[in-house]
């Protein structure tokens, strides 16, 4: 049986095995730095006050990143639209960039915000702020693991549980 690989938009060429090994150690490591969600205990309490904000306040806010963090459809809607057809393996980096660009564009309001570069949003904007910037882990979770079951389908479940843990490392 012939075994696939979704590192490169050129595919594979000759080294199959390697490369999807390396993307296996990329996706780990990807996985282990975009726990932007799990550290939300450190920085509520600068949220909190710089924003004037009471702990419900600061709960609303919480729960928008929390619904961000864990409504993955539209990445893995992209996930399939961008890797079908005949390069099914060749443009899944899309789902990293939109990923990426959502989580700029979120954590970077946010921080504008507290450190007073914009004045203080009003609270449904933050909420949406802070849903944009915890939904974008979702994009890198799908290419992740979508492309470690890719390549290691008969290991898939192992493969999805390192994913998974592997964002615990550093936290």
């Amino acid at each position: 049986m012939e075994e696939t690989c979704c590192l490169s938009s050129s595919g594979c060429g000759g080294g199959r095995s390697s490369n999807r090994w390396l993307a296996t150690a990329g996706s780990i490591w990807i996985q282990a730095i975009i726990g932007g969600t799990y550290t939300f205990s450190i920085y509520s309490p600068i949220l909190k006050s710089s924003q004037s904000y009471d702990q419900f306040t600061l709960n609303t806010v919480s729960v928008f990143k929390d619904i961000g963090s864990n409504a993955g459809v539209f990445s893995g809607l992209l996930y399939a639209a961008v890797s079908s057809g005949p390069h099914r393996y060749g443009v899944p980096w899309v789902v990293h960039a939109i990923g990426a660009t959502e989580g700029f564009v979120g954590y970077f309001f946010m921080w504008l915000a507290i450190v007073g570069f914009i004045p203080r949003p009003p609270l449904p904007l933050m909420c949406v702020v802070m849903f944009l910037a915890s939904h974008s882990q979702t994009f890198f979770n799908t290419w992740n693991v979508v492309t470690a079951v890719h390549n290691f389908p008969h290991y898939s479940g192992t493969l999805v549980g390192l994913m998974k843990v592997s964002m615990f490392f550093f936290f």
